[in-house]
């Protein structure tokens, strides 16, 4: 679920950049709605287009001799840079483009895959993103430790902790109602 959270706060923030730019004040919120699907939807139709093309190319190229294990890592490597370099191109949203692609070829290329690219894709992908995890929180450390602090937002501070913690009991609850009633929804 905060997947979809973050791949719509990207196609809003890209929808709202363009409008702001446009500062002519002229456009009605249709052409708002219009561009927001736009950008989601081509997004998303470029990632789903890419990983299935990846998990035809995987399942019927013959890739998985032992001489061309390394090929097949390259290539399911490069296939998201692929896809964001797509919709990037395109004037959409590359992040939630690269999104879709692995979701995509998780569900459908990843079984494609020797025995030992399995292998190896899964403990690459576990390293980087160890390292990413391990950059962000360096970098926002350091953010933190050099930036001068403004304490003239403490009621928006309280505000967004209060709503954090009464919205994930409040959604946890009704998870939980769901699964009691329904069964497990995973």
């Amino acid at each position: 679920l905060t997947i979809w959270g973050v791949q719509m706060a990207i196609s809003l923030y890209r929808t709202m950049s363009s409008v702001r730019s446009n500062a002519a004040g002229g456009e009605n919120i249709f052409m708002m709605i219009l561009q927001f699907l736009e950008i989601f939807v081509g997004s998303m139709s470029s990632g789903v287009g890419v990983g299935f093309i990846s998990s035809l190319l995987f399942k019927y190229a013959g890739l998985d001799i032992d001489n061309l294990q390394n090929l097949e890592c390259c290539l399911f490597v490069l296939f998201p840079y692929f896809s964001y370099m797509l919709a990037e191109g395109l004037g959409l949203s590359g992040i939630v483009s690269i999104l879709f692609t692995g979701m995509v070829m998780k569900h459908y290329t990843y079984s494609n895959l020797s025995d030992n690219s399995q292998r190896f894709v899964s403990a690459f992908f576990h390293l980087l993103s160890s390292l990413a995890e391990t950059f962000v929180f360096i970098y926002m450390g350091f953010d933190i430790a050099m930036e001068e602090h403004s304490w003239s937002h403490v009621g928006f501070i309280i505000f967004s902790i209060v709503s954090f913690v009464l919205l994930s009991h409040i959604t946890s609850w009704v998870y939980s109602i769901l699964c009691l009633e329904f069964g497990s929804l995973t």
